[in-house]
């Protein structure tokens, strides 16, 4: 992990993440030299993203659905995961949301937050159940993580859902795993939530 930004910090996270097959390291973008992490050295698959979700869901948690609805269904790839992953560092980056830099052992940037112990959402899920839903948002949207800050995570999303009936059940889940943006941010509109995750290729989260 660095100790502070780095100047050049997407150009690095690029090559990191172009050699981390070879490596076995996942790069990641932080805030800054991160004190909400705590490497673990088995930190397991065994959380599951369907069962996450039905055991957050309470009636009416999300209109127009009277009862869980499911997972959403996968969509097709849009856009190269790889370049979207890319796209999004360089964004990330030159806004300054993220310099610094960390390589973590695992395969997938999904594992991060579980591998870290990443303590971001505690107030809401623990790493396990993050991990397993990154996992679940990889394998069906394309999901590539990118960085994370002290609550924020930011991932990027090749795969957007391409039908209304997919994007609000997306959308729903959105709101079972990180609440707090529908409450905290007043610009967002609950009830077009699921048109911006049709057309978006980031998805950012953010927990009190």
């Amino acid at each position: 992990m660095s100790d502070k930004p780095v100047m050049d910090a997407a150009d690095r996270w690029k090559r990191l993440y172009t050699r981390r097959s070879e490596t076995g390291l996942y790069p990641l973008l932080l805030e800054y030299p991160d004190d909400c992490v705590e490497p673990v050295g088995d930190y397991g698959d065994a959380a599951d993203a369907a069962s996450y979700f039905r055991s957050e869901w309470t009636a009416g948690a999300w209109p127009p659905f009277e009862e869980w609805p499911g997972l959403a269904t996968p969509a097709a790839a849009a856009t190269d995961a790889d370049v979207c992953a890319a796209s999004l560092a360089t964004a990330v980056a030159s806004d300054g949301r993220a310099r610094c830099l960390a390589l973590v052992q695992v395969a997938r940037g999904a594992d991060a937050p579980a591998a870290l112990s990443w303590r971001g959402m505690a107030n809401h899920m623990d790493a396990q159940e993050l991990s397993a839903v990154l996992r679940s948002w990889e394998d069906r949207f394309g999901l590539r993580v990118v960085g994370f800050g002290h609550g924020s995570l930011y991932v990027s999303v090749a795969a957007p859902p391409t039908d209304v009936h997919q994007a609000r059940v997306l959308a729903a889940e959105h709101y079972l795993a990180c609440p707090d943006i529908f409450y905290e941010l007043p610009e967002l509109d609950w009830s077009t939530y699921h048109e911006e995750l049709m057309k978006c290729h980031e998805w950012r989260f953010w927990w009190d």
